[in-house]
């Protein structure tokens, strides 16, 4: 378990190297992302954290992805605004096992690989050097660390790991970048993510701006912890966790098992909401036609997501709540961004059902967490009807994948509206392809927002 360890993986690592499944599942995190912040960018709390960073100026070093209209920054500022559009949502990627979401450190990876002109086979390469360490180390963290009330920063340390390859930094350097980062990554209280602020997206942002930050401090010869991650009063040690997290590198491909998100929503949402659009498909129920909704799951999330909503929710408020992702998705049969506009997520019916929600602890899916983030509902109708469904694996899970189809049908959804459908074809093209440069890619997200201005 040692820092020196993961720095020599990603100075080591080759894109001839990697197994063409794990080159595949970068390509469609990376797209995921995008167009999770091309969807994130429209909304208010997006809109104020990257109006600040536009009004900063600075060095137009890389386009801050997803912003309306388009603008370029300093590397860490284009990073941080990106991170935070594409976190809004919540219909990033996720990691089970690490309570986290290493997707978190792609709009630093993307930053540097346009700044420094990289094509898009090496940007997947330091993609996937960044899950790989930074799922490494919040794997060994969890879940200590989230039940102590932290959110594990991994992606941070990913992040540098990813940046300072592209930067061409040798195996030492790659140690100063993940060693530096220590001095950048934010210390994160889980609650106040579920609390659900409006600055909440932020963080992510913030998360982002630290790799960056670590990675270009090691370009200047400063020397970071290189025993960051390992060290007893080091990074995994203060989360509470423990264990190897530089097993199987080269070998066990952690990145495979990242979960993408069908629905949009902190992933422990997303049993209920599966669970109850599929019950009111089946039996095409009205949401004035359900009197109770009874929710058993596990202990995280009885933490983290049962979290009530008022008559005027937020959007964050709503994509942290279990009980608004119920009230949406029997309304709708499904919740994506769409069921975060304004018309929505005020909607009379949909925060009715919300406020029916009881979420309880289940022995049998508490026994199933991490490996499952299983869910039971029961909704009772208006004519004595008990209607249950338990959803073990939601869609998108690694276990249950999202295919190409809804791959880029979830993509095209916030895109195509945006930069155009013939654009967002060719960026999906190019990175599940994957081809051409990065700059090309950038461009084609951004011109059509430009001129949308």
């Amino acid at each position: 378990m040692t820092t020196r360890a993961l720095a020599a993986f990603a100075a080591g690592a080759s894109y001839d190297g990697l197994p063409p499944e794990v080159v595949a599942k970068a390509g469609a995190l990376v797209l995921d992302c995008v167009g999770a912040a091309i969807g994130g960018a429209a909304v208010p709390e997006v809109v104020a954290l990257t109006g600040l960073v536009r009004s900063r100026g600075g060095v137009p070093e890389a386009t801050a992805v997803g912003a309306r209209p388009g603008f370029a920054a300093p590397l860490a500022d284009a990073a941080y605004a990106m991170g935070a559009a594409a976190d809004v949502l919540e219909h990033q990627d996720g990691y089970r096992f690490g309570g986290f979401h290493p997707s978190h450190a792609i709009p630093a990876v993307l930053a540097v690989a346009e700044h420094v002109d990289a094509d898009v086979p090496d940007l997947l390469t330091a993609v996937v050097v960044a899950y790989e360490v930074a799922n490494r180390i919040a794997r060994a963290a969890h879940p200590q660390a989230t039940k102590a009330g932290w959110f594990p920063t991994a992606a941070s340390f990913g992040a540098a790991a990813g940046c300072a390859r592209l930067l061409g930094l040798s195996e030492d350097g790659i140690a100063d970048a993940i060693g530096a980062t220590a001095f950048f990554a934010p210390a994160i209280l889980i609650e106040s993510i579920f609390a659900a602020p409006g600055a909440k997206p932020a963080f992510a942002g913030q998360i982002a701006r630290a790799g960056v930050e670590g990675a270009l401090t090691a370009t200047t010869g400063l020397t970071g912890w290189r025993e960051v991650v390992e060290h007893p009063r080091g990074l995994v040690s203060v989360l509470g966790g423990d264990g190897d997290t530089a097993h199987g590198l080269g070998s066990e491909w952690t990145i495979l098992d990242v979960h993408q998100k069908w629905f949009a929503g902190c992933r422990h949402t997303h049993g209920a909401a599966q669970a109850t659009a599929e019950l009111a498909l089946e039996h095409d129920l009205k949401p004035s036609e359900v009197s109770t909704v009874d929710v058993e799951a596990y202990d995280v999330a009885l933490l983290l997501v049962d979290r009530p909503v008022g008559a005027d929710p937020s959007t964050v408020a709503c994509t942290l709540s279990l009980p608004f992702a119920v009230g949406a998705a029997l309304a709708d049969r499904y919740v994506g961004g769409r069921q975060y506009a304004t018309d929505r997520r005020t909607n009379p019916e949909v925060l009715r059902v919300a406020g029916l929600v009881g979420l309880r602890r289940a022995d049998d899916l508490e026994a199933l967490y991490p490996e499952y983030t299983a869910t039971r509902v029961t909704l009772t109708t208006t004519d004595g009807r008990t209607l249950t469904r338990t959803v073990d694996t939601p869609a998108g899970d690694s276990r249950a994948p999202m295919d190409r189809d809804r791959l880029l049908a979830k993509f095209g959804a916030y895109a195509d509206p945006v930069v155009g459908a013939e654009n967002a074809a060719r960026v999906a093209e190019a990175l599940l392809g994957p081809s051409g440069s990065v700059r090309d890619l950038i461009a084609l997200v951004t011109v059509f927002q430009e001129a949308q201005a």
